[in-house]
């Protein structure tokens, strides 16, 4: 009879310890984690564009830089005035050679722009959390 009441005690003990603290998946601290884009400079030289973007925050979060652009005019192009709605983008990641950060300074580029073409371009940034929504940069519009 005393070992039903200690196997029954046990048993007990060990469904009890389960069952004890809360379990949930980690969540990002936005204040820890977040990072922010501004674009510093944008050159255009014939088809390419060369981007430097301030970012700020949780540099080391930002795992993939997008360049999202849409030719202003012709065809298949929009309007300067009309909502931004990017026909193409170019995504970087930290280990590719395109995606060049140093300190807070992210040097990156892109050369499949049409000479003599304007075109609208923002820059959106992923972190390496995948809960972490994209953060983007505010819309431009090269020279021809």
């Amino acid at each position: 009879m005393r070992s039903y009441f200690i196997i029954v005690a046990l048993v007990f003990l060990l469904l009890a310890g389960c069952t004890m603290g809360k379990k949930n998946w980690p969540e990002a601290v936005t204040s820890e984690d977040s990072f922010a884009l501004e674009i510093m400079s944008a050159e255009r030289k014939d088809n390419c564009l060369l981007l430097q973007v301030n970012v700020t925050g949780a540099v080391d979060r930002l795992y993939r830089a997008t360049i999202q652009y849409e030719q202003v005019g012709g065809e298949d192009g929009g309007c300067i005035d009309c909502p931004f709605v990017p026909r193409n983008a170019l995504h970087i990641t930290r280990n590719q050679n395109n995606f060049v950060l140093n300190g807070n300074s992210l040097s990156m580029s892109i050369c499949a722009l049409e000479p003599g073409v304007e075109y609208r371009f923002r820059v959106a940034g992923k972190s390496e959390l995948p809960a972490t929504p994209l953060v983007f940069t505010n819309v431009f519009v090269t020279g021809p």
